[in-house]
């Protein structure tokens, strides 16, 4: 046996006895005299005051040791879950010094076919050698000082990365495998070239959990292990296309409670979830005893192509995602539901190997007795872009699809950490992922694979910076940076690099094209006045630039990137659509519907769904769980901070010319319009009168009444309402208001009861409401009903003759 193989060998026999001594001192007897000292439990009132990572971490299911790499399980059950695969291993800094650039170490655990012998080995892992990617590299790497915010999200049991602090010139992958308190940080590897003892890639790593890969149905406990994590499951047969093939005994550990209480994935609902007869695609390893022990699972149902349900037609699809998605009757615990929303009734969103998607997913609150607050009526959730691709099923042979998450998440006490991350490192994870606790969508688009590839290199920047805490070893939430927020940075980025490649190489841009269409509607979206943030432009100039616009003052003689992240409350405002992930979320899918693509949505609800003391809770806007408060807020957010220039502005300005033909050509023809112009009126006091009369009508009635009988009353463009209902509401809008003015008049206005009650000024109102109703329709702004409104009334009262019908003291 050659010197290496004996150590590999002699590796995994000591990792295998260290394993089953983590096993057995929980379960073994105690001697005598020696009482168990049972195990603190923490509560949502008064959480542990430990991170939910180190809680977690006491369990020997969590540790790396306890799944020794030299065994392996049947492979006529099992599949490797990648071809490149390991644990990254952050190096000292004395072996960081022994080579340039960013790299770390791996603990290969997969090699594809061909490169087997390199399983257990540990090697080098660095960037491949291309300008673009190592100019990315450059532009996130950077010193890390833990400041006083990192101690204090530490205190506060954040997991923070205390090993990266004081280190120079930190880039991604140091980053991502100085993350966490130990080396616990798997991942998935793409665009592998070896070089001698080093792995290089070419795509950032995908961070992943398990190295083997089951298709199972759970029958039940394994009583007669005596075990309490063994349960029987039955394998997937493929030559049968059922479960029918052999019976197998696992673990499938219920990892112990959070610091509020709550365990992440209870397995004992497995057997009789709904879910269960289409199975469960399983990720773990066998544990020191030769058991296959799981670490993730994921319902079969989920990856699926075949929909529970079809909806027809963009108008049907805009209410699916408005309404009926987070309704009270779609968060039943332990559900799965598949939507696909197309125009085409043959054609189904995804259906063919090899086609991507964009992701857009969103997760909702915890409820029930061990439930979390909702602060302010709001459930804030969280959001994340990512990438679906239609795959192979390797157990059955048939399409199914592979979901991943580029996660920009804040330092949190579960141990998540910001980059890409597979559904069994995310979702299905039995230590920090979310199935089991919250209810998810997740959003599926068809794109092109340019804009996919771009946003994934964004979202990984923005990730890596998170990571450092640009350079402060903490990423907290505030209005201005946050997962949506970020998100949305990468996106806009991603397509502004796009449009910008486009002009380099003298493709004309064709406003009619898929991309330009999709540019217009997302610009709407996310810079709601029409204005980009200074930040996210400076951040797209930085990044477009390859690390050039970097200022050399390290003071470890590495350029720091000029990245900003402005936290004023201008960029709040600038970015004010995407502060909420319900509001993006929705948003987002809005905007590609209406922009004729298909979409899929993939909706969970606490699976499996056997916890009573948990409940599924929508994620809202703001005061969201307030009746009819929770609609009308946003509706108002929305309507007032729209784009103000560009289409918009013309839209504006056509329905103006349209209604002054229409109003002047029936009020003078009525007769309730008469004489020459004469601006002024019966105001006295010249120009500086006239201005100061106009701006008390721009407050009232102009701003006022179009707050109420536009802002409140009718559903925003963005909330999907369907033409004829939007229609409807707008004919309710133009009645109230026109009967407004002689109820006004009777009630609190009495100068105004003779014209109120002229049937050519209700005509005039009409019009003018109508008007209103529209250009609101058409821009989403109500700056521009009041515009509208305001300009109507000005001309009217003063160079009309209107004050002279209404009596002297008419603005008083």
């Amino acid at each position: 046996m050659s010197s290496p193989v004996r150590l590999r060998a002699l590796q995994a026999l000591l990792a295998g006895l260290l394993a089953l001594v983590l096993t057995l001192l929980p379960l073994g007897p105690l001697r005598p005299g020696l009482q168990a000292m049972p195990l603190r439990q923490g509560s949502p009132e008064r959480p542990l005051p430990e991170s939910s990572e180190a809680l977690a971490n006491r369990s020997p299911f969590s540790q790396s040791a306890y799944y020794p790499l030299a065994l392996q399980p049947d492979r006529q059950l099992y599949r490797p879950h990648a071809d490149w695969m390991g644990q990254l291993i952050l190096p000292s800094v004395e072996e960081k010094a022994l080579r340039r650039g960013d790299w770390v170490w791996l603990d290969l655990e997969q090699a594809p076919p061909g490169q087997e012998a390199l399983i257990g080995q540990r090697l080098g892992l660095s960037w491949a050698d291309q300008p673009r990617l190592q100019a990315m590299v450059e532009a996130v790497s950077t010193d890390v000082r833990l400041g006083q915010a990192a101690r204090d999200a530490a205190a506060a049991a954040n997991v923070v990365p205390t090993r990266l602090d004081g280190r120079l010139a930190v880039g991604p992958l140091q980053s991502l495998a100085g993350a966490r308190p130990q080396d616990s940080v798997s991942v998935r590897l793409e665009g592998v070239s070896l070089e001698g003892d080093t792995l290089r890639i070419s795509k950032p790593p995908l961070q992943t959990t398990g190295r083997w890969l089951g298709l199972v149905t759970v029958l039940g406990r394994d009583s007669s292990s005596g075990d309490p994590h063994r349960w029987r499951v039955r394998h997937y047969d493929r030559s049968d296309a059922d479960f029918s093939g052999v019976e197998e005994s696992i673990r499938i550990p219920k990892l112990p409670p959070d610091r509020f209480g709550r365990v992440m994935l209870d397995p004992s609902g497995l057997v009789a979830s709904e879910l269960n007869p289409e199975g469960w695609l399983i990720s773990g390893a066998p544990g020191p005893d030769g058991v296959f022990t799981v670490q993730a699972l994921q319902p079969r149902a989920l990856l699926g192509l075949k929909p529970t349900q079809v909806v027809r037609g963009t108008a049907a699809g805009l209410r699916e995602i408005d309404r009926e998605n987070w309704a009270k009757a779609a968060l039943r615990g332990g559900t799965l539901t598949s939507t696909a929303i197309t125009s085409k009734p043959e054609e189904l969103p995804l259906a063919q190997p090899g086609q991507r998607a964009l992701l857009i997913h969103l997760f909702g609150g915890i409820g029930g007795r061990d439930g979390e607050p909702s602060p302010a009526w709001t459930t804030t959730g969280h959001l994340a872009l990512g990438e679906a691709e239609v795959v192979l099923d390797p157990f059955s042979g048939e399409p199914q699809l592979d979901l991943r998450y580029h996660q920009i998440y804040a330092n949190n006490p579960n141990g998540i950490v910001s980059g890409s991350q597979d559904w069994s490192a995310y979702a299905g994870n039995l230590q920090r992922g979310w199935l089991g606790t919250r209810p998810f969508s997740d959003v599926l688009v068809p794109l092109d694979g340019p804009l996919l590839d771009a946003l994934a290199l964004q979202a990984e920047i923005i990730s890596a910076r998170y990571r450092t805490g640009d350079g402060h070893g903490v990423a907290l939430v505030t209005p201005a940076t946050s997962c949506v927020q970020d998100s949305s940075q990468a996106l806009w980025i991603a397509l502004d690099q796009l449009r910008a490649e486009q002009r380099l190489a003298g493709i004309a841009p064709d406003p009619d094209s898929r991309l330009s269409r999709l540019g217009r509607g997302l610009e709407e979206l996310l810079t709601p006045f029409g204005m980009v943030r200074p930040d996210w432009r400076h951040n797209a100039q930085v990044t477009a630039m390859a690390g050039t616009g970097l200022r050399q003052d390290s003071p470890g003689g590495v350029a720091q990137p000029a990245f900003m992240a402005n936290q004023g409350p201008v960029a709040v405002l600038l970015s004010l659509r995407s502060m909420l992930p319900r509001r993006a979320h929705d948003g987002l899918a809005t905007v590609f519907l209406r922009q004729g693509l298909p979409l899929w949505i993939l909706r969970t609800n606490q699976i499996p769904g056997n916890n009573p003391a948990l409940e599924p809770v929508a994620p809202t806007t703001v005061l969201g769980h307030l009746p009819v408060v929770g609609t009308l807020v946003p509706r108002l957010m929305d309507g007032l901070v729209p784009p103000l220039l560009g289409a918009p502005l013309g839209f504006s300005v056509l329905v103006l010319l349209l209604y002054g033909a229409l109003a002047l050509g029936i009020g003078f023809a009525s007769g309730f319009l008469n004489g020459a112009w004469r601006w002024g009126g019966q105001g006295g006091a010249g120009w500086p009168g006239l201005l100061r009369r106009a701006a008390a009508l721009l407050v009232l009635p102009a701003l006022v009444e179009e707050l109420i009988f536009r802002g409140l009353l009718l559903p925003h463009p963005l909330e999907g309402v369907p033409g004829p209902a939007m229609a409807a509401w707008g004919a309710l809008s133009v009645g109230l208001f026109v009967a407004y003015h002689p109820l006004a008049a009777r009630l609190w206005y009495p100068q105004g009861r003779a014209v109120s009650d002229d049937p050519r000024f209700l005509l005039q109102c009409t019009l003018l409401g109508s008007a209103c109703v529209l250009v609101y329709g058409l821009t989403g702004s109500l700056w521009s009903a009041v515009g509208l409104h305001w300009l109507a009334v000005v001309v009217w009262l003063e160079a009309l003759g209107g004050q002279q019908r209404l009596g002297p003291n008419s603005l008083d």
